[in-house]
């Protein structure tokens, strides 16, 4: 009878893992709150320019064009805002941690390097 080899791999003697202090918290993204608020800002300025007064200066299209534009600006403006807000909210809810780095590559090298 043939002997079958085991083939695996010897585990490596067990290093120390570096221990770290990391702090974990929830950031909103300032972009997205940046375009939400413009996007809703040029609708509202739009809609404003559509069913607001009517002028003999100048024509529908033009006043609601120009409440599109302020609309934009304002709510991203408006947006921005929030996001700071909600991210000096989310400091106080920040956790620390200890994270556990283990090295997984055997020769210590770094893939690509």
């Amino acid at each position: 009878m043939s002997s079958v080899s085991n083939n695996t791999p010897e585990p490596a003697p067990d290093e120390p893992s570096r221990a770290t202090r990391m702090t974990i918290r929830r950031a909103p993204n300032l972009l997205a709150f940046l375009i939400t608020g413009a996007i809703l800002g040029a609708v509202g300025g739009f809609l404003f320019g559509l069913l607001g007064p009517e002028s003999q200066y100048y024509t529908r299209g033009a006043i609601a064009g120009f409440f599109l534009v302020i609309g934009l600006v304002i709510g991203a403006g408006v947006g921005s805002v929030v996001s700071l807000i909600i991210d000096r909210v989310s400091l106080k809810r920040t956790r620390n941690v200890t994270a556990h780095i283990d090295d997984v590559h055997e020769s210590g090298d770094r893939p690509g390097s």
